[in-house]
């Protein structure tokens, strides 16, 4: 386990196995998301894509995920031309954005509420975990605001009537509820949660990086049509036919032998 970022709010550690777990750390304010934090968050984009990360799990310190954005920041902008408040805000989600729509699978490990653009992020991620009982949704409606953090974009891909309701009421839900169950891989106490989280982390890090690579920008494209993603598959395999681990790791697999994929 190395650390590779403790700044701007944000904590980062990778372990031997490629797994990077990045930590939302403004416990004080639940982890409301700072400029501070976004700027930490660009900086880190970058520090994991060149570091030996195959998977990233984010997090948050303390009881929450995340409570959405910092209200004084949102209160500053108000003082702002309607121009120039605008330009801050795009600035704002590019930089969150940056980090957790990284080019490796991510996971929202959701331990504790998880609110307005902190609930973006995690439908920004691959996969999602929640603690059970945990408070979700997307309030901006509720405070004067159109939603933010490409917030119609994820209602467009996940369960996109219940996002919509989400985003069109401005409630807040427990994320126990049984109809919000599509918005998550696994609901259940926060022992569970930790688990079921590290194992599949883990699960994706022992997976080819080759593989994973080419799949995942066909996974996050829902408009593309069946023929396209049949195209994109089969030049695929062909590049890991040609150039990848098959011929080992299927050895590896008949002899029951573990096999460490190359990045």
């Amino acid at each position: 386990m190395r650390p590779l970022y403790d700044t701007n709010q944000l904590n980062a550690i990778l372990d031997d196995a490629g797994i990077c777990t990045v930590t939302l750390n403004n416990p004080t304010q639940l982890n409301a998301l700072t400029t501070t934090m976004a700027e930490g968050a660009n900086e880190l984009a970058d520090i994991i894509s060149q570091s030996a990360a195959r998977v990233v799990v984010f997090t948050g310190a303390g009881r929450a995920f995340s409570a959405g954005g910092d209200l004084d920041y949102l209160l500053h902008l108000t003082s702002l031309p309607a121009n120039d408040s605008a330009a801050a805000m795009l600035r704002f989600y590019q930089s969150y954005l940056a980090l957790f729509t990284l080019s490796l699978p991510t996971i929202a490990h959701i331990n504790g509420p998880c609110v307005g653009a902190g609930f973006c992020l995690a439908l920004a991620c691959d996969l999602r975990f929640v603690v059970s009982g945990a408070k979700v949704g997307m309030n901006f409606v509720k405070i004067g605001l159109n939603p933010g953090m490409a917030a119609e974009f994820w209602a467009t891909r996940e369960s996109s009537p219940l996002v919509r309701e989400m985003l069109l009421t401005g409630k807040i839900y427990s994320a126990s509820e049984p109809r919000l169950a599509a918005l998550f891989n696994q609901v259940a106490s926060a022992e569970e949660i930790s688990v079921a989280v590290a194992e599949c982390a883990r699960t994706i890090a022992d997976a080819s990086p080759q593989s994973i690579k080419i799949s995942l920008p066909l996974l996050r494209n829902p408009s593309l049509s069946r023929d396209a993603v049949m195209h994109a598959e089969a030049e695929g395999q062909g590049r890991c036919m040609s150039v990848g681990e098959i011929a080992q790791a299927v050895a590896a697999q008949k002899q029951g032998k573990p096999f460490r994929f190359m990045r």
